[in-house]
């Protein structure tokens, strides 16, 4: 049967049921894909003014107006460079400080060290000269020591010689005493 539609008669051909579900379904996705898009180029623009509009805001609000904001700018940023500025030249003045009272210890220890080492050669200067004196004193102990014996010896021989010669002595005065007593 011919389908009428507002008097219009329009030919249709005949397709099944099925087929015609599936012509009806991609029909009226792409009816509502192209109501989408044109939805979506209708809000295009507005989307594009907004971001144009904040986008000039922003730049507007980061440039200076006026010649005293950049003058303002200027000053401010002379400022901050001379505050950091002065930070340094003040770490620097600490690390100067630091490096003199450095050199100023080092100096004193390099002259310590100086005097150390001087003492340490007079002190083996004198070491020396000690040892030396101590095998000349013992040579001369030794030396001395051998003549003690040597005259320690000899005084005994002579002792012992007295000692026979006072007794030779005393004898031979014991017998002149008696030849004088018999004499007499």
């Amino acid at each position: 049967m011919d389908h009428l539609h507002s008097g219009v008669v329009s030919y249709i051909p005949r397709v099944g049921k099925g087929r015609r579900a599936v012509i009806e379904s991609v029909m009226y996705f792409g009816i509502g894909f192209l109501v989408a898009t044109l939805l979506g180029l209708l809000f295009i623009p507005l989307v594009h003014n907004r971001a144009v509009r904040l986008t000039m805001k922003r730049l507007e609000a980061s440039t200076p107006i006026s010649i005293y904001e950049i003058r303002a700018d200027k000053d401010q940023l002379r400022a901050e460079f001379a505050m950091s500025s002065r930070r340094h030249e003040m770490r620097i003045e600490k690390l100067q400080a630091q490096t003199t009272t450095q050199l100023a210890e080092l100096g004193k220890k390099t002259d310590a060290i100086k005097r150390l080492k001087k003492e340490l050669a007079e002190n083996k200067v004198t070491n020396v000269a000690l040892e030396a004196r101590d095998r000349t004193l013992r040579d001369q102990l030794r030396t001395t020591e051998d003549a003690l014996e040597i005259k320690s010896s000899a005084l005994r021989d002579a002792t012992r010689e007295l000692a026979d010669k006072e007794a030779e002595l005393a004898k031979a005065l014991g017998e002149l005493a008696g030849r004088s007593l018999v004499a007499s």
